[in-house]
């Protein structure tokens, strides 16, 4: 008996032994879990600031009561970094998706900014049908709209500040609204406090642009950030910023659109 006990024991002990160095050899072979890649702050600056419009009463600007907030705020006004090395300066995100909604016959928001390959989902509230179209010759599309329906649209080329897509309505002229694509990640449309803010931006030279499409103001900046700073730009508008007009592009597949006259807007 004593003899069956010790071979037992033995057994077990082996089979023990055996099953710690298998686990030991499939810890070891196992892929190190990959580090995360850190973006370091010190290499890159800060730039932010707020959006004004300051008022002239001999040249009233009548968009004033749609977009000039408390202290003379400027919402929905589009500011955005300019420079031909942006383009490479950021990796490619996952797209996303933005609203824009028809209410009360109107597009809400009017304006909005986003990535090369992100999509505006269309939807309307009224009990209206709408149409939503833009001629623009690298993002064209004309679609109806019953009451409750919706439509997506995957932007793919990018005008950046300069160029922005065109939305209408072709039962409703009035409504307008406007699509900024970017090809790189520094760019912001301001909210009721007219603030903007681009973290992690390169050092180097730049343009800081800013738009608003309604009211047809713009201004720039050539500027300069070195890594590690923090550099405040405040924007202060004026009817001196008021373009005389704007002509959008017109579509190759149409001879006219209601988007190819020039129009002027007070």
């Amino acid at each position: 008996m004593q003899v069956m006990r010790r071979i037992s024991q033995r057994r077990v002990a082996l089979f023990l032994a055996a099953a710690l160095a298998s686990a030991g050899t499939n810890a070891a072979q196992q892929p190190r879990p990959k580090k995360k890649r850190v973006t370091n702050v010190q290499r890159t600056a800060v730039i932010a600031g707020t959006v004004t419009y300051t008022a002239d009463s001999e040249r009233p600007w009548r968009y004033a009561r749609y977009y000039v907030k408390d202290q003379g705020h400027l919402a929905e006004a589009v500011v955005a970094l300019v420079a031909p090395k942006l383009k490479k300066s950021d990796a490619p995100q996952r797209p996303r998706t933005s609203v824009i909604d028809q209410k009360n016959f109107n597009f809400i928001p009017e304006t909005v900014a986003i990535r090369v390959g992100d999509r505006v989902k269309f939807t309307n509230s009224d009990r209206a049908i709408h149409n939503v179209n833009s001629f623009d010759p690298a993002n064209e599309f004309n679609v109806n709209m019953p009451a409750g329906g919706e439509h997506a649209e995957t932007f793919a080329s990018a005008g950046g500040i300069g160029r922005p897509v065109t939305i209408g309505c072709i039962y409703h002229s009035a409504m307008r609204a406007w699509v900024y694509v970017f090809d790189h990640p520094y760019y912001q449309v301001t909210k009721s406090d007219g603030r903007f803010r681009f973290s992690g931006v390169p050092s180097g030279k730049y343009k800081l642009e800013m738009t608003h499409p309604a009211g047809k103001l713009r201004w720039n900046k050539p500027i300069k950030i070195k890594a590690g700073e923090q550099l405040m730009v405040d924007i202060t508008v004026s009817p001196d910023n008021k373009t005389k007009s704007i002509r959008f592009r017109r579509s190759k597949s149409r001879d006219k659109t209601q988007h190819d006259t020039e129009k002027t807007h007070d």
